[in-house]
């Protein structure tokens, strides 16, 4: 067995810390607190432990603190030697429960002027109460996960925001339940939780799936849990991938040449059913900024998120150099004329922190680019399949409604690769590291080459003669 103690590093309103201990026996390692808080002057930290004759805010002074940490280290050695069985982290939970319970008997008894022989009894009598240890609920080691993680992994705040919601989703789920209830079932349930009470469709199930074993991981790596049915247990999701959605070269041409009309003014449309019908203007200054920006992206390959974080010293004879939000890849592009134009066209406004273009938010750039595809009638149809708690749904949308800010990456990647830039030069131009990534989009523009063809064959086709 290995016993060790240690103050945490986060102060309470009292300016104390608490007393905190790790038992290690037969493979099992357990977290847990004492019930004592001492403030940092009550601790040596060069030789780790306490020094004598101070108390904290309660009056508690060290000999008793120490009294207690002798006896739960007794306890637990007693507790080897006693049995041969592998400890669960809840019968180890338990077992210091019984051990603080007993030094409290103890304390009570010495207190009141008792007995030896009463004192023993006294400790006796509480080791043999069943006591539940307080479970910490899972939610409360979520501000240390994202605190360690975002520190170590430098989380984009987009990534941040991801893993905020899942903390709210997992409250809502279940804002008592602790670590070691995530075995099997508990994983089941959290799964069910998502697909009844929360109605989610399979992929976004899948997701938060995902952030719940990222979380659990990391609980089983800093020891605060040795429930590890997460690390094999592999439900099954009723996913269907989505179509890539980019737009032709066509397409980007007339969103880049469109003249967007003035706010108010009411055009006359027609939607993917061929019906026509009227529509007013909303927004022009948005949907100017948004035109330059999506464009922007789709002449460059960036992501939306670096777009809006493009200095003007990033500029240098036409090659924009920067290091990506998301990655951290450091990439030299070239700039293609109608990205030079569109920085031209900003040139003499004064952005905050030197940036080269206007912001917007990722919300407000989503509305602005479904009404630019509405006003240029991309309403090629499109069908999205999904599944929710194992019913399949169809949905048929126009193009324009699926349009988003990483369309304009993905314009990019489809354009380049359909037109014979092999993917390796392409991965260069868009960071990503690996062929994996580049699959959806290499598919894509294999079956525009065989549709080329076909169209190629049937133009060419002729009459056999008599």
């Amino acid at each position: 067995m290995k016993f060790h103690y240690y103050l945490d590093k986060k102060e309470n309103k009292k300016q104390e810390h608490q007393v905190r201990i790790t038992v290690a026996m037969r493979g099992v390692r357990m977290v847990g607190t004492i019930g004592y808080n001492v403030p940092l002057a009550m601790w040596d930290a060069k030789r780790k432990q306490f020094k004598k004759g101070v108390s904290n805010a309660d009056g508690v002074d060290s000999d008793i603190i120490k009294s207690r940490l002798s006896d739960i280290e007794s306890h637990f050695a007693n507790l080897e030697l006693r049995t041969t069985e592998k400890f669960t982290m809840e019968q180890l939970r338990a077992e210091l429960a019984k051990a603080i319970a007993k030094h409290e008997a103890k304390l009570a008894a010495i207190n009141s002027g008792s007995s030896e022989e009463v004192i023993e009894k006294k400790e006796e009598e509480a080791e043999k109460k069943e006591r539940k240890p307080k479970v910490k609920p899972a939610v409360e080691y979520m501000d240390e996960f994202i605190n360690e993680e975002s520190r170590l992994k430098e989380w984009s705040w987009e990534t941040l925001k991801m893993v905020k919601s899942f903390q709210n989703i997992l409250k809502e789920f279940n804002k008592k339940a602790g670590l070691d209830f995530f075995n099997r079932d508990g994983l089941d349930k959290f799964l069910t939780f998502l697909r009844t009470s929360k109605d989610r469709e399979e992929n976004s199930v899948q997701k938060q799936y995902k952030n719940l074993t990222w979380f659990l991981r990391w609980a089983i790596r800093k020891g605060y849990t040795q429930v590890r049915d997460v690390e094999t247990y592999e439900p099954v999701f009723k996913t269907v991938k989505k179509p890539v959605i980019f737009l032709t070269k066509e397409e980007l041409d007339k969103l880049y040449n469109l003249e967007i009309p003035e706010t108010g003014t009411t055009l006359k449309l027609t939607d993917m059913n061929g019906n026509e019908y009227e529509k007013t203007v909303l927004e022009h200054d948005g949907m100017s900024i948004a035109r330059d920006l999506f464009c922007f992206c789709a002449f460059t390959s960036l992501r939306y998120s670096d777009v809006v974080e493009v200095r003007r010293t990033d500029i240098n004879n036409g090659v924009m150099t920067i290091t990506t939000q998301k990655t951290h890849d450091r990439l030299p592009i070239v700039l293609h004329k109608n990205a030079k134009a569109i920085l031209k066209k900003y040139e003499k406004t004064d952005f905050p922190k030197g940036r080269a273009l206007p912001y917007m938010t990722n919300q407000q750039m989503n509305r602005c680019l479904k009404e630019l595809g509405e006003i240029c009638g991309f309403t090629t149809p499109y069908t999205i399949t999904c599944y929710k708690n194992g019913t399949r749904y169809d949905e048929v949308y126009p193009k324009y409604e699926l349009i988003g800010t990483h369309t304009g990456r993905k314009t990019f990647i489809c354009f380049a690769l359909s037109n014979g830039i092999a993917p390796d030069v392409v991965m260069k131009f868009t960071g990503h590291c690996d062929y994996k990534s580049m699959k959806p989009y290499i598919d894509i523009t294999e079956d525009a080459k065989k549709d080329a063809i076909k169209k190629m064959e049937q133009a060419f086709k002729t009459k056999k003669k008599k």
